[in-house]
């Protein structure tokens, strides 16, 4: 079954730009976003913030993204760089802007996802059904580098795959 995309994302907005600077974040990386793809959208992009001591880590998820269409690392200090920002918290007609933060430290998945882990579970991991001591199955969400993971634990066993495994499973 094809689904449309899990867009865990909230949209990026003026007051959200500005909370996330007074925070400390002074680099930008945005990237093409499907996730976030609508009909008659020119573009769908996400921002992801990191502070100025994590420089490295920007500069990295910026190569990581290579040429990709969209792909650009802001940075706060320089006055041109910051007014695009600002252009893209205004979500101007025909793009929506994402921001890549957490909703919330509880993730509820919708229905068919949940499904589709358990049928996950139960075909790769049949033993954790199994293990009474190992204690509950855990599953997360998060991001790197834009891409959405899902970490799969019981006990001390954990497998990490990409959300689109889920989606397609």
């Amino acid at each position: 079954m094809i689904l449309k995309m899990y867009n865990p994302f909230g949209l990026l907005h003026e007051q959200l730009l500005e909370a996330l600077k007074a925070k400390g974040k002074r680099y930008f990386v945005r990237q093409a976003y499907n996730r976030g793809w609508e009909p008659g959208l020119k573009g769908s992009f996400l921002l992801r913030a990191y502070a100025a001591h994590e420089r490295d880590l920007a500069h990295e998820h910026f190569q990581f993204l290579g040429q990709a269409t969209g792909a650009f690392l802001y940075d706060t200090q320089d006055p041109e760089h910051e007014k695009k920002l600002h252009i893209a918290a205004s979500q101007p007609a025909g793009y929506k802007v994402y921001y890549a933060g957490k909703k919330g430290v509880d993730w509820t998945p919708p229905p068919v996802y949940r499904e589709n882990m358990k049928a996950y579970i139960q075909k790769n991991h049949p033993q954790w059904q199994k293990k009474s001591n190992a204690g509950k199955i855990r599953i997360g969400m998060n991001e790197e580098f834009g891409f959405l993971f899902l970490t799969f634990s019981c006990g001390e066993e954990i497998e990490k795959i990409p959300f689109e495994q889920i989606e397609n499973f």
